[in-house]
């Protein structure tokens, strides 16, 4: 997002805990302002037109850690963006905050928004993003490793076929937030842009076997399966910090319909984006 924000001629100040983690990613407009969330606050704000936020927990060991940094923190840089009378404050959250009552994550991110409208007196343009795709992700490259074999799992049970995703590119994401979000033609609105906006996972599968190139066999996962080690996985998150299927995020995954009704603006084709993504895990 930074480089596209360079390429449109921004000026930018972003935020960094350890600046020798962006040594070599240095530019004539760019300013790194050392520290964090509730730290450097008023700093990173300080004569600019837009704040960007897209900080936060996808993960936590605790409740009140999800709470703190996606809830409250969001409140405190929004105060500190008042202060500093920034006009418009772009909040990247997630589509999960439709249903905060899924899990300590959505619940988090809805507490964001609300803790953003009530601190922020400029303008305010919320992106609930889809589920985000695109090369170089840690997170989803065992997800699509397991595609290049030709395989797709997915949570199982009553309904599983009729269940909706939608979907978003990384790079037409950060375009679009800078190009579209930090101009004001998000302003007032609550919008989720996405490249897929509404596929069952057959539909998904499709897709991606055009992709690859290969046939795509999906594989539903039975609840009886997806509990116990979703309980496990709750247990070794808390107290070690380990996985990522907690019996939260199997809330989310379960949900019936997690659909978009906004198309990105200039979307790179969904078969293109998967082709993309699928590349660079092959090379990695």
């Amino acid at each position: 997002m930074i480089e596209h924000a360079l390429a449109q001629g921004h000026s930018v100040r972003a935020m960094v805990r350890n600046p020798k983690k962006v040594e070599d990613f240095q530019h004539a407009k760019l300013t790194w302002i050392k520290g964090g969330l509730g730290v450097a606050d008023a700093e990173i704000c300080k004569g600019a037109d837009a704040v960007i936020h897209l900080a936060g927990l996808i993960k936590a060991r605790r409740e009140e850690d999800f709470y703190r940094v996606n809830g409250e923190a969001c409140g405190v840089l929004g105060t500190a963006a008042s202060g500093e009378k920034v006009k418009r404050f772009v909040l990247i959250s997630s589509m999960a905050a439709r249903e905060p009552e899924l899990s300590h994550y959505a619940g988090s991110k809805r507490a964001g928004e609300r803790a953003l409208q009530q601190a922020f007196q400029g303008q305010i343009a919320i992106i609930r993003a889809p589920a985000v795709f695109g090369a170089g992700d840690d997170a989803t490259a065992p997800f699509f490793k397991l595609l290049e074999k030709g395989l797709l799992p997915v949570p199982g049970g009553r309904g599983w076929k009729t269940r909706r995703i939608s979907m978003v590119y990384a790079p037409d994401l950060a375009r679009d937030i800078v190009r579209a979000a930090v101009t004001g033609c998000y302003d007032g609105e609550i919008a989720s842009p996405a490249n897929i906006m509404s596929a069952t996972w057959r539909e998904f599968s499709d897709l991606c076997a055009q992709a690859a190139h290969r046939k795509i066999r999906v594989i539903p996962l039975p609840k009886i399966l997806l509990y116990p080690v979703a309980a496990i996985t709750s247990i070794t998150s808390r107290f070690f910090g380990l996985g990522h299927l907690t019996l939260d995020k199997l809330g989310e995954f379960l949900h019936a319909d997690w659909s978009s009704e906004t198309l990105i603006s200039d979307p790179t084709p969904p078969i293109e984006a998967l082709k993309q993504t699928m590349a660079s895990y092959k090379d990695a």
